[in-house]
C-alpha cells in the first residue's frame, strides 16, 4: 500500500512540474523543476527498502558470523541527500540566471509557444534560401557594428593608458 501511495505522489509531482514548466512562466519554470527533482528524490526513495536493521558497522571483519542481510543499504539514501544539494546548486543557478536574463531584455515573461520567432527557417510561409537571398547587406551591418566596437574599445584603452 506504501508503494501505491509513493508511486501517486510521484505521478503527482512530475504531472505538476512538467505543467509548470510547459506554462513558460518564470517563477512557473523554477517551480517546475523543483517538483520534478522532489519527485525524482521520492522515486529513488521509494525504491529502497525501508527495513529496520543493523548499521553496517563491522568491528572485526574476520571475526563476523552474523547474517549479512540484516544491514541496511545506505546508498539510496546517500543518492537522495546527493540529488538534494545538487538540486540547491541548480536552482540558484537557475534564479541567477533567469534574474540577468531579465536585466539583459527588461522582459518579465518567458516567450510562449505562440509567440513568433525572429528569421524562423522552419516558418510555414518562408524557406531558408528565401531569407537568403533576401538579406544582402546583413554582412555589411555586422561589420559596421564591429567596427564601432572596436574603436570604443580602443578609446577605453587610451584613456585607461593616460589615465
Amino acid at each position: 500500500m506504501i508503494g501505491l501511495t509513493a508511486a501517486a505522489l510521484v505521478g503527482v509531482l512530475f504531472a505538476t512540474g512538467t505543467y509548470l514548466v510547459l506554462r513558460r512562466e518564470p517563477i512557473g519554470v523554477i517551480l517546475g523543476f523543483n517538483l520534478i527533482t522532489y519527485g525524482t528524490n521520492a522515486l529513488l526513495f521509494s525504491s529502497s527498502t525501508l527495513a529496520r536493521g543493523v548499521p553496517p558497522i563491522i568491528e572485526d571483519k574476520a571475526a563476523f558470523t552474523g547474517d549479512i542481510s540484516r544491514f541496511v543499504d545506505p546508498l539510496p539514501q546517500a543518492l537522495v541527500l546527493t540529488a538534494i544539494v545538487i538540486s540547491f546548486g541548480v536552482t540558484a543557478f537557475m534564479v541567477v540566471l533567469l534574474n540577468r536574463r531579465n536585466e539583459l531584455l527588461g522582459e518579465e515573461k518567458l516567450r510562449g509557444a505562440d509567440a513568433p520567432i525572429v528569421n524562423d527557417p522552419f516558418a510555414a510561409d518562408s524557406h531558408f534560401l528565401d531569407e537568403l537571398d533576401r538579406n544582402g547587406d546583413d554582412y555589411e551591418w555586422l561589420d559596421d557594428e564591429l567596427e564601432h566596437f572596436r574603436r570604443a574599445g580602443a578609446a577605453d584603452d587610451a584613456e585607461i593608458d593616460t589615465g
